[in-house]
C-alpha cells in the first residue's frame, strides 16, 4: 500500500478569532460608562444606614452589622498592597515621582495605622467591644452570604488586574461610599440612640472628602485589555 502523507501539502490555519484590540476608551467616557452600570445594578436602597441613623434598628441588628464591617475590613485590609505591587508607574524615576504607586503606598499605611488613623480593622474591634461583643463572640461568628460574596467577588477582580481593581474597589466602592455620606449617618445615629462614640466612623467622616475626590482611583487611563474586561463583567 502506497502512502499519500506526502502528496498533501499542510498550511498553519489562521485561528485568531478577534480582529484586534479594543479601541481604548476616553476616561471621561470610560468612568461615565462606569456610572450607568452602577445605577442600572444596584437599584436597592440602603436601609441598613438610615434604621441606624434614625435609630429604628434594634440593637441585635446593630450588634450583627458591626461583625458583618469587622470582617469586611479584616478580608480586604491585607489585600491593599496589592494595589502596590500592581501600580503602573512603581518604576517612575524615582518613586516621589509615582501616583498610583505613592497614592496606595499612603492609603495602606492609613489604613493599618501608620498614618494618620488608627489601625482601621483595630477600629472596628472596638466598635464590636463598646456594644459588649467579646472576642470569643466575634471570632466564631459566621458572617453573611452577601458578605463573603461581595467581599471575595472584590478582592478577585483586585487580583486580576490593576485596571479592574480600580474599578471594582476605588470607584464602585470607596467613591461612591464616600459620596453617599453614610459615615456621617452612622456615626452621629449611633452616638445619639445607641450612647456609642464610634471611632471607626468619625475617622471615615471626615475622610470622606479625600475619598471623594477625583485622584489615582478616578483617574487612571484603563489599560487594554483590563479595561475591556472591565465592560465584559470579567467574561
Amino acid at each position: 500500500m502506497s502512502s499519500t502523507a506526502g502528496k498533501h501539502k499542510r498550511e498553519f490555519k489562521n485561528v485568531i478569532k478577534s480582529q484586534g484590540p479594543d479601541a481604548v476608551v476616553p476616561v471621561d467616557q470610560y468612568l461615565r460608562e462606569l456610572d450607568e452600570l452602577i445605577a442600572a445594578t444596584f437599584t436597592t436602597r440602603d436601609r441598613t444606614t438610615a434604621s441606624i441613623g434614625d435609630g429604628t434598628a434594634p440593637i441585635d441588628y446593630v450588634k450583627m452589622i458591626a461583625k458583618e464591617y469587622y470582617y469586611l475590613g479584616r478580608w480586604m485590609t491585607p489585600e491593599f498592597p496589592i494595589f502596590i505591587a500592581n501600580a503602573p508607574d512603581a518604576f517612575s524615576l524615582t518613586l516621589d515621582q509615582s501616583e498610583h504607586y505613592a497614592h496606595w503606598c499612603q492609603n495602606f499605611a492609613d489604613e493599618v495605622g501608620y498614618l494618620r488613623d488608627p489601625n482601621h480593622v483595630q477600629m472596628k474591634v472596638e466598635w464590636c467591644q463598646q456594644l459588649g461583643i467579646s472576642s470569643e463572640q466575634l471570632e466564631a461568628y459566621v458572617p453573611l452570604p452577601e458578605t463573603i460574596g461581595v467581599t471575595f467577588t472584590m478582592l478577585y477582580y483586585v487580583r486580576r488586574s490593576y485596571e479592574e481593581g480600580l474599578a471594582v474597589f476605588g470607584f464602585a466602592g470607596e467613591r461612591l461610599a464616600a459620596k453617599s455620606g453614610y459615615a456621617k449617618v452612622m456615626y452621629e445615629g449611633l452616638k445619639r440612640h445607641y450612647g456609642i462614640d464610634v471611632k471607626n466612623f468619625a475617622v471615615h467622616a471626615y475622610a470622606e472628602p479625600d475619598h471623594g475626590e477625583p485622584d489615582a482611583q478616578d483617574e487612571a487611563e484603563p489599560a487594554q485589555p483590563g479595561a475591556s474586561r472591565c465592560h465584559r463583567g470579567g467574561g
